[in-house]
């Protein structure tokens, strides 16, 4: 009888090894969190498609360590057709963190299964503008708008060529499934290269695609400010706050508008909404110098320093600057009329 249970026992576990060793493989090297023993006693899911919904499931639940795993696991199954799909979530999950080594890596990946993913493309061009390189955000963006014109049975392929001129950004077809984000950071990105109007054109598509985008709103709403035409600058600008009154972005964008239409006590009262008094009227003196009017920034910058001694070192920095500026000025003045 003892042989007989010992025959049994190593049978049974030759049976949970041939199970153990039938599970797809799990690569987890996209995988960063909680220890993954901790997250879930379950039974492996037996489908690409059970491991991904395991995974939206979590989410949804707010628990993003068991999501990251479930979508990891939906990639350790062959010949798996949504591969692009978990790859996207693991990605956004690894840029909601801050992680964005692991995020690109996964984005990277998904391009590999699919690269024609609108909402991956969209997301690498986003990750690479904002650490510094706009010419691979650029294009990244670029490629996300062409795979969207592809959805909509576009025979041109779009390339670095393209859509430099207003009319031709205009001309693209959008829904709201369009990706809004790269035709937003294409008009960030021609902005800084002081092309206002593509910048506007890009813009106009964003707020097509989604009307009530506050980034988009205040994006526009800067753009027009740069390119000084103030009315439109402030009516953007006012839609944004009337969505989200406290926004500082907004805030600062309308202080600055009333700046440029001249109407400093306006600007004075709006920067108060959200900062100190003296903070405020060094803002409107600091960019009243910006603005080539360091005569008019003067008061503000001494009120600064009058109200709070310690604004007193930034307060005095600009005043100094200011009345150097003045002082040039008249020295100009003086040498014009001696010729």
């Amino acid at each position: 009888m003892k042989g007989l249970h010992l025959i049994v026992l190593s049978l049974s576990v030759l049976f949970l090894t041939a199970c153990a060793s039938n599970e797809p493989s799990i690569d987890t090297s996209l995988y960063e969190g909680k220890p993954i023993d901790s997250l879930s006693s379950d039974e492996p899911p037996k489908t690409e498609q059970e491991a991904i919904t395991r995974g939206d499931t979590a989410l949804s639940a707010g628990n993003s360590d068991l999501a990251l795993y479930e979508y990891i696991r939906s990639l350790s199954f062959e010949n798996g057709q949504y591969k692009d799909r978990a790859l996207y979530n693991i990605g956004r999950i690894h840029q909601s963190r801050g992680n964005l080594s692991l995020a690109e890596k996964a984005f990277l990946l998904a391009v590999d299964q699919n690269p024609n993913n609108i909402e991956v493309l969209e997301q690498l061009g986003t990750i690479y503008s904002k650490t510094g390189d706009l010419d691979l955000g650029k294009s990244y963006f670029l490629r996300s708008i062409n795979a969207d014109q592809i959805r909509f049975k576009s025979n041109k392929t779009l390339n670095e060529k393209d859509l430099v001129k207003p009319q031709e950004v205009i001309e693209l077809k959008v829904d709201h499934y369009s990706p809004e984000y790269a035709y937003m950071g294409l008009g960030v990105i021609a902005d800084l290269n002081t092309e206002h109007k593509l910048a506007q054109a890009f813009y106009k598509q964003a707020l097509s695609i989604k009307p009530d985008s506050i980034k988009t709103l205040i994006n526009v709403s800067y753009s027009f400010y740069m390119s000084g035409d103030y009315r439109k600058a402030q009516r953007f600008v006012l839609q944004a706050l009337k969505k989200d009154p406290q926004n500082e972005k907004a805030l600062n964008n309308l202080a600055l508008i009333y700046l440029g239409k001249g109407e400093i006590t306006r600007a004075v009262n709006v920067f108060s909404k959200h900062m100190e008094k003296p903070e405020a009227l060094n803002n409107v003196g600091y960019f009243l110098i910006l603005q080539g009017k360091p005569d008019q920034a003067i008061p503000y910058l001494q009120q600064a320093i009058d109200t709070k001694t310690s604004y007193y070192k930034v307060a005095n920095e600009n005043l100094e600057k200011a009345l150097a500026m003045v002082r040039e000025e008249k020295a100009a003045e003086v040498v014009a009329v001696a010729e």
